[in-house]
This record gives C-alpha cells, structure tokens and sequence, in this order.
C-alpha cells in the first residue's frame, strides 16, 4: 500500500472513477456521464443520467450515499489516503444541502424563540455534519447528536439555547419553596370548626 503523500491526487481521482465508479454503474446496468469538479471538502463525482437519476439517488440519497461510501472505501484501501471523494447526481446533493441548512436555521430560530432545546429528525453523517457546520457560527445555540440507530449509523441532531433553559428552572424552585407550608394552613382552617361537633351531637 502507498503512503498517501507519495500518491497524486490525480492518480487517486482517476482510480476512483476509472476502476470503481464506472464498473460499478455497468453492473447497474447504468450508462452515465461523469463530470469531475474541485470542491473544498474534497473531489466530486458528479452524475448524469436523466432517464436513471432517481435510481441512482434512492430513498432520501440513501444509494447515492452508499455509493458513496463504497468508493472511499475502497480508495483508502488502495492508497491509504483520506481523501474524500463525493458523488452527486443530477445535482440532488447541492439541494440536499440547501434543504438541510434551511431546516437547521429554522430549527436555530425556534430554539431562540422558545428557549427550548429542538430536536430533529435522524440523519446520517454527512447530514448531520451540515446541520452543525450551518449553526456553527450563531450566537446563543449549541448543537450536538444523540444516539438513535447504530446499526442505520444514524443519530438526531439536537439544537440547544445556550443559557435560556436553567433560569427558568431556578426561578420556579424558588417559588415553589414558601408556597409548600401553605396547604397545611388551609386545612387547620378547614378542620377547625369541626373540632367542637363531637360534643355537640353527644
């Protein structure tokens, strides 16, 4: 196996497009044009294939994602690189990501408003990944992920206020604390004028 250093991107680009990618599409059965494009988080493979675009994203991209991550397997086993290798089709991914950041600002907003943690629907790495990078930056939330299905590698990402739920919990024990002898005076002044009707009705 090769150092990474030693190996050119060029060479790691070519391996996972001309051994990977397009004899796995031939096994599909599918004919598509592939089109390579620089991107800061590593090299995308971008698909097109009108008439089989659905097929080759799946169910909420879960067969793009597949894809996906079959090529980088394969291409860190080859040249133990980590270079990330991203595959798109028909563009689904840049919308997915639009779609995403949408929903994770939506989600900062109720967060802020309510002063209530907001939690949202399972994703998967990548996903979740978008969700924090979206949030990074804003002021007053945090973001985290919870454990939700190990075995589908997915976990819900969880937007927390930062500051806003404990005062709300110290003012009500505050609160609560003279209210708590109050009952039992309510019930002497209830009992108390049953006290002398035992004698009465002797």
């Amino acid at each position: 196996m090769n150092e990474p250093e030693h190996v050119e991107p060029r060479t790691v680009i070519r391996f996972a497009e001309e051994e990977v990618l397009r004899p796995l599409l031939r096994a599909l059965g599918i004919d598509a044009y592939i089109e390579i494009r620089r991107r800061e988080e590593g090299t995308l493979l971008s698909l097109e294939h009108g008439t089989e675009s659905g097929r080759l994203i799946g169910r909420d991209g879960h067969t793009l994602a597949a894809i996906q991550h079959l090529v980088n397997v394969l291409v860190a086993h080859r040249f133990g690189t980590t270079r990330l290798i991203l595959i798109d089709c028909a563009g689904y991914r840049e919308r997915h990501k639009s779609d995403l950041q949408r929903i994770a600002k939506d989600a900062g907003r109720q967060a802020l408003r309510t002063g209530e943690p907001v939690t949202l629907e399972p994703m998967v790495a990548a996903d979740r990944r978008t969700v924090h990078t979206a949030l990074r930056d804003w002021t007053g939330v945090e973001t985290t992920s919870v454990d939700e299905d190990e075995e589908a590698g997915t976990k819900r990402v969880q937007i927390i206020p930062l500051g806003a739920a404990p005062p709300p919990r110290d003012e009500t024990e505050q609160e609560a604390e003279p209210a708590e002898p109050l009952p039992p005076d309510d019930e002497d002044k209830h009992e108390a004028p049953l006290e002398p009707s035992p004698p009465v009705e002797e």
